[in-house]
């Protein structure tokens, strides 16, 4: 390849600029050492159990009775037990193969692989054995075996995300990829493989529960003279449980600060090959382009429900980026100037929503790193695409992975882009016009006035006017001071629990809550938040509902107003029904987990009760027919509206033992799906309301 389609490098790189420190070095043989002690513990471990349970069956019994052949019984089942305890998890052990890549032929995409090899000198990193597309904004380094890793020395696969390809310009995408081949080249990469086999063993050795824990229960629940020896093997494997669970805070521990370190260094890679600029420039983009990536599939699953399908998401999500741009541009130009070079991107230690960088240290800290020392790089503003030759033909085959994906369906007939384009816009018709609101209706119920209570606000209100609205607005701003502030305390709770914050404490009307108390204080928030919402925003609904139907007279309009409040209230009525069945569900199922003895009786009356929520729900969701349906966005009748909230209008019950059989998790994801799609529907409500309403403002006096 020639090198028109490979960015210019720095010209000037500072000697050892990616040599590993001395802290990266410590940490290193710190990850080591915890991996070392971890699969001595556990070989130590499997030896002596399987000692304990050769010593069992060879152990003499003595005198032969009744009692001392229940004893030798009961002590190799119980020793045999223990040992399969410690064994079983090494099988779960598995190469976990996504399935949403697509693997590219070197034939048929020699521009790109001719551009990786030319960062793979530039680095002094091996080559892949494979390069991958997946269809996220996403980038990263994998073993093409984690079992053989452990022992050889396997070649390791680069996927690609065709999101990141969309929202990145060349340099970017350059300094992006040239920070996964930073991984490529770190030894300390192979830890990687150890961490992730061990949390594998510990995490199911102590949180998982399967047959092996069903029979130990059922052994325990027999006569006594058979069960002394699951009694004696319970707290052993409880104390098992406790040491290994320490040991796996340990090694998370270890590896995390390792981790850190490791990102560090794969971005002063990136520097050597882009400069300072274009690895914090692509991670200032990827919140953007993964925003826009997630509003195109969204809508394009959507779209599919209602038989609209594209043969390229991508088109349409270029369309996103482009519109993005718009404020990228505006937003880049008032960033402030770095004195050692550049802009400032990041000013505070906040984390990427991305999930390639959701676990990397904090962005500020990832832009100090790669500006000391700052190293200049002309940017090149050309598209990655430009490296694939088929790029039409990969997208279109991902597009139709993602409807088999999620639709598991094969389009027949394809619309132009240009239809899904309609179709997104209109589905986000009127969401802007909620931040004129304070973005108020986001996290709460807009609570609808009945007759007698719209009647007094109505009286209250008066005229409505100009300043009567002004002043609606400012009531409402003083009502969502503490809200945000709750919300600001529960964004810190998460931080500190993600451990991505210094802080350790955070205080709340006079408490101070610590990771002790962490939880009890985050509950204590939502339930804060939920009773403002609850008890202070009444009367300001009404008034707001009052203030623009007295416009709507004006205009001999009360009669349409009325029909979106009333649809409105009665889809936040199904919703609240949702949200408040899941909840009475969950609440049932924890009151049977902690009784003592739990029955066959207690189970089928369980199963039933469940089974009656689902038919409860579905009996309120056929009384939508009822309905004086207004028309929304996407959504012309009924039927579509009640599709659109459940799937194929019908919660759908599961049969037999559903705590057996998996049936409970199917009906209860169903009932996930349609809170998450009531919410869409609730917030479609509230823009055909604002929308309407913004219409009737051109009528407002001064």
């Amino acid at each position: 390849m020639t090198n028109q389609f490979y960015p210019t490098s720095p010209l000037e790189i500072p000697k050892k600029l990616t040599g590993l420190t001395s802290s990266y070095q410590l940490k290193s043989f710190l990850a080591i050492l915890a991996i070392v002690l971890f699969f001595a513990l556990y070989a130590a471990m499997v030896v002596a159990l399987g000692y304990l349970l050769y010593y069992a069956v060879i152990y003499d019994m003595g005198r032969i009775n009744k009692f001392t052949i229940i004893l030798k019984i009961g002590a190799i089942a119980g020793a045999a037990m223990l040992f399969v305890f410690t064994l079983k998890f090494i099988f779960k052990l598995k190469n976990h193969k996504p399935d949403n890549r697509i693997k590219l032929v070197k034939e048929k995409n020699k521009l790109l692989w001719s551009f990786i090899d030319q960062i793979c000198k530039e680095t002094g990193a091996p080559k892949p054995k494979a390069i991958y597309m997946d269809p996220d904004v996403n980038a990263y380094v994998s073993y093409s075996n984690m079992w053989l890793s452990l022992f050889l020395p396997i070649k390791k696969e680069l996927t690609i995300g065709m999101g990141l390809t969309d929202c990145l310009n060349l340099s970017e995408f350059k300094a992006v990829i040239s920070h996964e081949f930073g991984h490529f080249a770190q030894r300390s990469m192979k830890i990687g493989s150890y961490i992730i086999s061990a949390n594998t063993i510990i995490h199911d050795m102590i949180f998982e529960r399967d047959k092996w824990d069903d029979a130990l229960d059922q052994w325990r629940a027999s006569d006594i003279r058979l069960s002394a020896a699951a009694w004696v093997i319970t707290p052993m494997i409880w104390v098992i449980r406790q040491i290994l669970n320490l040991f796996y805070q340990f090694l998370n521990l270890m590896y995390s600060s390792l981790s850190r370190e490791m990102e560090f260094n794969a971005d002063k890679v990136a520097v050597k090959t882009s400069g300072s600029d274009a690895i914090i420039s692509a991670l200032w983009k990827l919140d953007g382009g993964s925003e826009a990536w997630g509003t195109t599939v969204n809508n394009g699953i959507l779209a599919g429900k209602k038989n609209i399908f594209v043969k390229n998401l991508y088109t349409n999500n270029a369309l996103a980026n482009k519109r993005n741009a718009v404020g990228q541009t505006k937003a880049l130009a008032e960033l402030p100037n770095d004195i050692r070079g550049g802009k400032k991107y990041f000013s505070a230690s906040e984390h990427s929503k991305v999930g390639m960088y959701t676990s990397h240290p904090p962005n500020d800290k990832r832009e100090n790193s790669a500006k000391s020392p700052y190293v200049f790089c002309e940017i090149d503003e050309r598209s990655p695409w430009l490296l694939f030759e088929n790029r039409e033909e990969i997208q279109m085959e991902m597009t139709l992975l993602l409807y088999k994906m999620y639709l598991n369906q094969v389009p027949k007939e394809w619309q132009p882009s240009n239809v899904l384009e309609e179709f997104i816009k209109s589905e986000s018709q009127g969401a802007e016009l909620s931040k004129e609101y304070e973005n108020t209706f986001s996290n709460r119920f807009f609570q609808i006035p009945n007759a007698e209570k719209l009647s007094t606000s109505m009286l209250e209100i008066g005229t409505p006017t100009k300043s009567v609205l002004s002043r609606l607005k400012s009531e409402l701003k003083e009502l969502m001071m503490p809200i945000k502030e709750i919300e600001t305390l529960i964004v810190k709770a998460q931080n500190i629990a993600q451990g991505t914050t210094k802080e350790k404490t955070f205080s709340f009307k006079g408490v101070e809550y610590n990771k002790k108390t962490l939880e009890n204080g985050y509950n204590f928030l939502l339930n804060k938040r939920e009773e403002h919402f609850n008890q202070s925003f009444e009367n300001w609904d009404y008034s707001f509902c009052a203030f623009f139907i007295l416009l709507a007279k004006k205009d001999g309009k009360e009669q349409q107003l009325q029909r979106l409040y009333k649809q409105h209230e009665t889809l936040s009525f199904f919703y609240r029904s949702m949200t408040a069945n899941k909840n009475t569900i969950y609440n049932r199922v924890m009151e049977v987990q902690n009784m003592a003895e739990v029955t066959k009786e207690h189970i089928h009356s369980l199963t039933a009760s469940v089974k009656k929520s689902f038919d409860s729900l579905n009996e309120e969701l056929n009384n939508l027919d009822n309905l004086e349906f207004v028309k929304m966005p996407n959504i012309e009748s009924i039927q579509e509206l009640k599709e659109a909230l459940v799937e194929n209008a019908e919660l759908k019950k599961e049969h037999g033992l559903i705590f057996e059989n998996g049936g409970f998790n199917k009906m209860m994801q169903q009932l996930e799906t349609a809170i998450y799609n009531c919410q869409r529907i609730d917030q479609k409500s509230i823009s055909c309301i604002l929308l309407f309403h913004k219409d009737l403002e051109l009528l407002l006096e001064e």
